[in-house]
């Protein structure tokens, strides 16, 4: 089979299966994104009797792909105000979350006898919560306006750069062969570099550029441009050394500097949204299920590890930062689920041979479980606190 038929036949499956299982997903009142992993793992190579898309090197350039876009979508939502209104007391959250995800990762691979690379790897994919299942989850409980839910978008946003900038540490020293404290720190320069050196160039000429191609009133244009910057940026972080997620997320923050990003926003979501489902469908296709004793115990411990990891890192965090109790649980609760970046952290991972397929189908299976708990921990915590607040009152009126 010539492989322009290949192609064309292996993304009318992956379309075709995530529609209908996204749409049964929908009527089931569950993430969409759930139901584009299981159907990549239906159609995938490794469940038979399916098997309808057998070639995994196209599904890694499918994945590619849909990362660049879906980095591109988030850094819109970035722009350089909303990244210097983040407070001293969010960041501190998160650092103590973040750190405290590390040394969960470490402990977990030291017990699944993984590497110090393959650790630091799952410690990056775990750092990250899952910012469209917690909208999801406030919103449908009327919750999207408490204190907490604006505590949790904030940690969010300190972990989404965060993941970043360790990915682009974690590509660039396998790239060179070493973790020592001189690469990495020769990283960091590296990577501060690239990052201020885009902003410094890019702040001043891109959003120009995009918001006169806005006032010529031809939608197919702008998005058509701004595409292909994010694809040419992306291209340009992956030469240099780091990811192609570094450089399309790094176009996103400059583009969302222009007046007009919500025309950006608008024109942009439908090939974000379409490759975006082509890499969680991808993702599902690469779980090996044929495997699936092998990676069922480390899945376990990934999930019990990661959950009581972030319960008590954010919980922890949230106190030490002057707030109470109750809200400190409900973050923390709310806070403990693997987000959609832990896929294209284990993706890179897997481009550079830097982990085995094992320790990336055990990732999947966790955001699978944690996903499916997210909404009763919250409505856990929330019926904690008004228990105790109730208690309150009742012991102040006695």
């Amino acid at each position: 089979m010539a492989i322009e038929t290949e192609i064309v036949s292996d993304l009318a499956i992956i379309l075709v299966a995530a529609g209908v299982v996204a749409f049964i997903f929908d009527r089931l009142k569950q993430p969409l994104v759930l139901g584009f992993i299981m159907a990549g793992i239906l159609i995938g190579p490794f469940t038979p009797p399916f098997s309808l898309v057998s070639r995994l090197d196209l599904l890694h350039a499918l994945a590619n792909l849909g990362v660049i876009l879906l980095l591109f979508g988030l850094g819109l939502e970035f722009p350089i105000k909303k990244l210097r209104s983040i407070g001293p007391v969010i960041i501190g959250v998160a650092l103590i979350e973040i750190g405290a995800m590390f040394i969960v990762s470490y402990v977990i691979g030291w017990g699944l006898g993984l590497t110090f690379l393959e650790s630091a790897f799952l410690g990056t994919a775990l750092a990250s919560s899952s910012t469209a299942i917690i909208i999801k989850v406030l919103s449908d409980m009327g919750k999207i306006h408490d204190k907490t839910a604006s505590i949790m978008l904030g940690i969010l946003i300190v972990e989404d750069l965060a993941v970043i900038i360790l990915l682009a540490i974690l590509q660039s020293s396998v790239t060179i062969g070493s973790v020592t404290l001189m690469s990495v720190s020769l990283e960091i320069g590296k990577i501060a570099l690239f990052i201020g050196g885009t902003l410094l160039i890019g702040i001043f000429t891109i959003p120009r550029l995009i918001d006169w191609l806005a006032s010529i009133k031809r939608p197919e244009i702008l998005m058509i441009t701004s595409v292909g910057l994010a694809f040419g940026m992306a291209y340009v972080g992956d030469s240099l050394g780091f990811s192609f997620a570094i450089g399309a997320f790094m176009m996103g923050v400059i583009v969302a500097s222009a007046k007009c990003v919500k025309n950006v926003c608008a024109v942009a979501v439908y090939p974000r949204e379409i490759f975006g489902a082509i890499f969680f469908v991808s993702v599902g296709a690469m779980i090996n299920v044929r495997e699936f004793g092998t990676f069922l115990i480390p899945a376990t411990l990934i999930t019990v590890g990661m959950i009581a990891g972030k319960i008590l890192g954010v919980g922890i965090g949230t106190k030490l930062f002057g707030y109470d109790r109750n809200t400190a649980l409900i973050v923390g609760l709310g806070m403990a689920q693997i987000g959609e970046f832990a896929f294209i952290v284990m993706q890179v991972g897997l481009s550079l041979e830097a982990i085995e397929q094992s320790l990336y189908s055990a990732i999947a299976i966790a955001v699978l479980i944690t996903t499916f708990t997210t909404p009763y921990l919250l409505k856990f915590g929330y019926r904690q606190r008004n228990k105790n607040q109730l208690s309150a009152e009742g012991a102040a009126g006695g």
